[in-house]
């Protein structure tokens, strides 16, 4: 008899406590996924789940530079312990979809807007729509400067002090670029 693996669904529900789905959530940086990773989990569960992994989430988003949004907001959250407001999940979800690239990417979107407007309505999700711009434009000034930094570059912001805090500068540059508001 052949045995299938655990979907990672059941592996949620079935193995895992709260605590340690909650840290695997916080791991897979396309939240829109979360749902369709843990569908075998009861629903009274699941928000204590998602609630307790969004500020993981946030917070190793943040810290491997993949959370665009204004440098006062990721204050902001840091000074919120990673637990977001309304607008701040707004400019959040923003930056989801600006990150979302690939093959996939499009009908990602799809996904990620139908999710949106049946959780928070149409006004909400025509204001996310807004600020993905320039939530997209920040990241991309950021992803071109990382490209043509080259090997050299590259070693020595990994390893100076010095050329650790220009790189991090000009990423913060680019990140006031996005509305704070």
């Amino acid at each position: 008899m052949l045995l299938r693996p655990l979907s990672t669904a059941l592996y949620l529900s079935q193995i895992m406590d709260t605590n340690q789905a909650a840290k695997y959530l916080s791991e897979i940086d396309e939240l829109d996924q979360w749902s369709k990773k843990s569908v075998h989990i009861e629903i009274i569960n699941k928000r204590e789940i998602f609630n307790l992994a969004e500020p993981l989430w946030l917070e190793r988003m943040y810290r491997e530079g993949k959370l665009f949004v204004h440098p006062n907001i990721a204050k902001q959250l840091k000074n919120q312990s990673w637990i977001a407001n309304d607008l701040q999940k707004r400019m959040i979800w923003a930056s989801v979809i600006a990150s979302a690239e690939g093959p996939g990417s499009k009908a990602r979107f799809v996904d990620i807007k139908k999710k949106l407007l049946k959780k928070y309505g149409r006004e909400w999700w025509e204001d996310v729509y807004q600020r993905k711009d320039n939530a997209w434009i920040a990241k991309s000034r950021i992803e071109k400067k990382r490209a043509t930094n080259g090997p050299a570059v590259t070693t020595l912001i990994n390893n100076t002090h010095l050329f650790a805090g220009a790189a991090a500068s000009e990423t913060i540059e680019a990140l006031k670029m996005i509305p704070e508001t």
